[in-house]
């Protein structure tokens, strides 16, 4: 009898250390195929900046089509560059405001845990007080590419409510303090098809353009959303 305790206790310990084992080799198998990715950041043209990635997505064809997304949104704004030049060869003969133009500058915001956050930032100036920006994020997950929306990440109108609630909430606390001078009765909801976010360690990291909820003096505003607020009965945020 005493031989089979021994025995069924070795094997329970057996059982218990593979299970460490093979637990800590999943988790490295899984973090290796999630490195951050390798860029380097390209110039166009004058103000005119984009990301390329050289690494860390195995794919190929995911990673030139993320690659082309960039391109494609330095082409555009290198096209509305040469319209805005083309309009002030005109304007500048009845004003004195110039010269016009339209850049972008890339920051990739998140790069790990397969999640690539590239943030392009566009100023424009067609003449007036001051120019114009305007933060447009694109959202990928490096292993399948996949592109996310906030309604990919914000799932049902409870969970909506929950982000709307917080964010209302941090406006309050920040213009209280002095920090922002926030339009509190204008913010009804964030724009799940067309609101930019990035992620972050904990949640996402809500993006309010110029004007959208405070005045061209705050800037573009970045709020956190940890994904404890509304997640709820959901082990992922895929």
């Amino acid at each position: 009898m005493y031989i089979k305790v021994i025995n069924k206790k070795f094997l329970i310990c057996m059982i218990v250390l593979f299970c460490l084992l093979f637990g800590c080799f999943a988790s490295s198998s899984k973090a290796a195929q999630c490195t951050p990715v390798k860029y380097k950041i390209q110039r166009l043209s004058e103000g005119i900046y984009y990301p390329v990635i050289t690494a860390g997505i195995e794919n190929r064809q995911i990673m030139d089509r993320m690659n082309r997304v960039f391109r494609n949104h330095a082409e555009n704004v290198l096209k509305t560059d040469k319209k805005y030049k083309k309009q002030y060869e005109h304007d500048q003969l009845i004003t004195a405001a110039g010269p016009y133009y339209a850049h972008t500058q890339p920051t990739v915001r998140y790069n790990k845990d397969c999640l690539l956050s590239v943030s392009f930032l566009d100023e424009s100036y067609t003449g007036g007080a001051h120019g114009m920006h305007y933060e447009k994020v694109y959202n990928y997950d490096t292993r399948s590419g996949r592109q996310f929306q906030l309604k990919d990440i914000i799932r049902d109108k409870q969970e909506l409510k929950k982000v709307n609630a917080y964010l209302k909430k941090q406006m309050t606390e920040l213009k209280n303090a002095g920090r922002y001078d926030f339009f509190l009765d204008a913010f009804k909801s964030v724009d799940l098809k067309k609101g930019q976010f990035y992620f972050y360690d904990q949640g996402i990291v809500i993006v309010f353009q110029e004007y959208e909820v405070a005045p061209y003096s705050n800037g573009i505003i970045h709020l956190k959303v940890p994904y404890h607020v509304f997640i709820e009965d959901r082990d992922d945020q895929d």
